[in-house]
């Protein structure tokens, strides 16, 4: 081929890279015009069909939830006070007992002798007491002498309630009302002061300890309620009254501990009983909204107002929350119509048409309180 044939040939493919490009340009601006005329008819459509309701004024119950093992009101292990056999066990576990109830007896011939002797010297001394006080009155015996006397019939009645008090320790029983458990020991064993016969729980009441978050520190105080709840008794709730306070908050798990009082005259909980608390701190009166309302993007939270048929967005901050509504703190106030239905739809100063105006604003007034 020829230089000129081939300079012909870049010509012309030149040319016709050139038209190639000056037609995708005209084709790009008529797409981009077409967009452009697109936008308006979009946003000259109707406006959004949305639900409302009106933000009214709730009672907000703030309550913090915990858990803890119940525990009797009081406890103590049974011991003997001093080594023997057992010879009887005078009591069923599980009955409730009075207080001063026998639980145990150990043998106690040797005490009983021993006593004997001890009130038997007791006599002989209070009868030599008596001769040195006449004699005393002859002058016969000096006052040295009746002083001694005296001294000796004072050691003989202290022989006497020792005795009293070592007899008496052969018999066991309960320091104060309340239910004893089973017993680790049969009649006839040998026991001695380390045994643990049995233990006694009054259970007239339980006690639950539970954590508090730090921040509750100010509000929960005695006096205050809980609603507890166990797996042994499922649909029963119990009440429990915070009795005692913790005054020291623990650097780890930034809580204190509280500690509830349950009443148990049926005997239904039992030392060890996993309790479930729901505690009431404080009920205020708050502007609530539903949460379908509240939107968040990020750090930010907003809801869609209604004014004179336009949608107006409102940047709020949110605080507690009840089931299916949200406190709101700032940003609405009682009685204004928020949207709740059709947000999606909604545009910041768009158009909107409120298909349920009355049955919403029902809805919201038959739920302002609880």
């Amino acid at each position: 081929m020829s230089i000129l044939r081939q300079m012909l040939f870049l010509l012309v493919l030149a040319g016709l890279g050139y038209g190639g490009y000056v037609g995708y340009g005209k084709w790009q601006e008529s797409q981009n015009g077409q967009q452009a005329g697109a936008a308006p008819q979009r946003g000259g459509g109707g406006p959004a069909a949305v639900k409302t309701v009106k933000a009214g004024e709730r009672t907000l119950v703030r309550t913090v939830e915990a858990v803890g093992s119940a525990r009797a009101v009081q406890t103590v292990e049974i011991k003997a006070q001093s080594d023997g056999n057992v010879v009887e066990i005078a009591y069923k576990p599980g009955e409730r007992i009075e207080q001063g109830a026998v639980l145990f007896r150990l043998d106690d011939d040797i005490q009983k002798a021993d006593l004997a002797q001890a009130r038997a010297e007791l006599v002989k001394a209070e009868q030599a007491l008596e001769r040195g006080k006449s004699l005393r009155q002859s002058r016969v015996v000096a006052a040295a002498t009746l002083e001694e006397l005296e001294a000796a019939r004072a050691a003989a009645q202290a022989q006497v309630s020792r005795a009293e008090r070592r007899l008496a320790d052969r018999t066991i029983r309960a320091p104060f009302a309340g239910t004893p458990g089973f017993h680790t020991v049969d009649t006839g064993a040998q026991v001695d002061t380390d045994n643990v016969l049995t233990d006694l729980n009054d259970l007239s009441s339980v006690l639950v300890e539970f954590a508090v978050p730090e921040q509750y520190f100010a509000i929960a105080q005695p006096g205050l309620v809980a609603n507890a709840s166990t797996a042994a008794w499922p649909g029963r709730a119990f009440e429990a009254a915070i009795t005692e306070v913790s005054t020291a908050i623990d650097p780890v798990s930034r809580s204190f501990i509280a500690r509830a009082r349950i009443a148990n005259d049926d005997g239904a909980l039992a030392p060890g009983m996993f309790m479930r608390l729901s505690l009431e701190l404080a009920t205020t009166a708050a502007v609530m909204v539903p949460e379908e309302a509240v939107t968040v993007e990020g750090p930010a939270a907003f809801v869609f107002v209604v004014n004179d048929g336009k949608a107006e967005r409102r940047t709020v901050k949110t605080g507690g929350r009840q089931p299916g509504w949200v406190q709101i703190t700032d940003g609405v106030k009682s009685g204004e119509e928020v949207v709740f239905s059709g947000t999606s739809k909604v545009r910041p100063g768009g158009a909107v048409k409120v298909v349920n105006a009355e049955a919403a604003a029902a809805a919201g007034s038959t739920g302002a309180t609880q």
